[in-house]
């Protein structure tokens, strides 16, 4: 039986750091390579190597294949961890590092905001693709899973790596990568799907796991980023947030009544032991500031302030217990100036890739410090999952 460390300062994280600064040396050599072989790769290819038969092969690959690789990854991941009695598979790190990673190249294509290679010259893309282009979203997915499978096994690994790197190839093929984009993309899932699936790290979020703040907080900082990508990828919308709302009230009704199975045990996992009469209240009130802020506010405005309460609030909350208590507000001995401080900053960095970092500065700080003060309605407290996106909204629509 595995003994678990009792405390952060007992784990090793030597090896992990080590395996991080080899990820960011490789890239930067990937990157140099990459930039240096942008102005001749589509030229080779179409002299070379194009034609239709490959044209077909590629973009099947690209296209069909490679998501329903993923779709039977998560499919397999989730019957392990309903099959498996301690809900645990070694295929999780590896569904937690795609899932980061999409988030992650999201963030950086609307950083970056590099065009697509096909934009202001000749060439004719072979597929529909966005108009961003740094990094490649497929190129970081496939290489976020291949430092996870190689810690499974050696043989898919190697297999995963081939794989990936004609994935790699085929989006350059397809005139709508270069080959810089592909490089960025491969050390964005590499260093991500590294950290996730190292022992260190599966170590340390055992020990966090423990806390319920953390687990509570972890799922709106995931939930948030999730919702703005879906919603940006048009698969999330209005009608299907009120329809995740109204299946939430049902669930909360029925859980009440009785255990049902497997609900009753994510409830159990994220709820707070006082909101045993409204199963699911986090999470709901979570999603209707969702659903507010989207009806309410332009898209980026709406981003923006949904990532301040992903992103800003979430850490305010984890900060704050590890501040000292005479930093507490006077008003409100359960928030303090440090958690604050760091949501404030947190939530200013996730807003300004929508908006100008002046108005996210002062959208996350008002709404931030807003979260201090018990908003209530006769006897009824106001969530702030549900004011601190709006405060932060009308804000940032006041400034624009």
């Amino acid at each position: 039986m595995k003994i678990l460390p009792q405390k952060l300062s007992e784990i090793n994280f030597s090896p992990l750091k080590r395996e991080l600064w080899f990820w960011v040396g490789f890239g930067l050599f990937l990157y140099g390579v990459g930039k240096y072989t942008d102005n001749w790769t589509f030229h080779f290819f179409a002299t070379h190597v194009r034609s239709p038969e490959i044209d077909y092969l590629i973009i099947f690959l690209t296209e069909k294949f490679i998501w329903g690789i993923l779709i039977l990854f998560i499919l397999v991941t989730g019957y392990r961890l309903w099959t498996n009695p301690e809900n645990q598979t070694k295929l999780l790190p590896a569904f937690f590092a795609i899932v980061t990673t999409g988030i992650m190249t999201f963030i950086l294509k609307a950083f970056f905001g590099v065009p697509r290679p096909y934009m202001g010259t000749d060439l004719m893309p072979l597929v529909s693709a966005p108009s961003l282009s740094f990094p490649s979203a497929h190129a970081a997915i496939s290489f976020a899973l291949l430092i996870p499978f190689f810690r499974i096994s050696k043989s898919i690994g190697w297999m995963w790596l081939i794989f990936s790197l004609g994935i790699g190839v085929a989006r350059i093929y397809e005139n709508v990568h270069y080959p810089s984009d592909i490089a960025g993309g491969i050390f964005l899932g590499g260093i991500i799907g590294s950290y996730f699936s190292h022992p260190s790290t599966k170590k340390m979020i055992t020990l966090m796991w423990q806390e319920l703040e953390f687990r509570r907080q972890s799922f709106h900082f995931i939930a948030g980023f999730l919702c703005v990508f879906a919603h940006w990828a048009g698969f999330f919308r209005l009608r299907w947030i009120a329809t995740l709302l109204v299946l939430g009230l049902i669930i909360s009704y029925l859980s009440v009544k009785q255990k049902l199975p497997v609900v009753y045990k994510i409830l159990q996992l994220f709820d707070r032991p006082r909101d045993a009469g409204f199963p699911g209240k986090g999470a709901f009130y979570f999603l209707l500031g969702v659903f507010l802020t989207f009806l309410i506010f332009p898209v980026k405005i709406a981003y923006a302030a949904i990532l301040i309460l992903a992103v800003g609030d979430s850490l305010n909350h984890l900060f704050m217990s590890r501040v000292p208590s005479y930093l507490c507000f006077p008003w409100n001995r359960r928030k303090n100036c440090g958690g604050v401080a760091v949501g404030i900053v947190v939530g200013t960095f996730a807003a300004q890739f929508f908006v100008p970092i002046i108005p996210a500065f002062l959208a996350s700080s008002f709404a931030i410090m807003s979260e201090t003060i018990p908003f209530r309605f006769w006897k009824f407290y106001i969530d702030d999952n549900v004011f601190v996106p709006i405060i932060a909204g009308a804000i940032l629509s006041g400034l624009s």
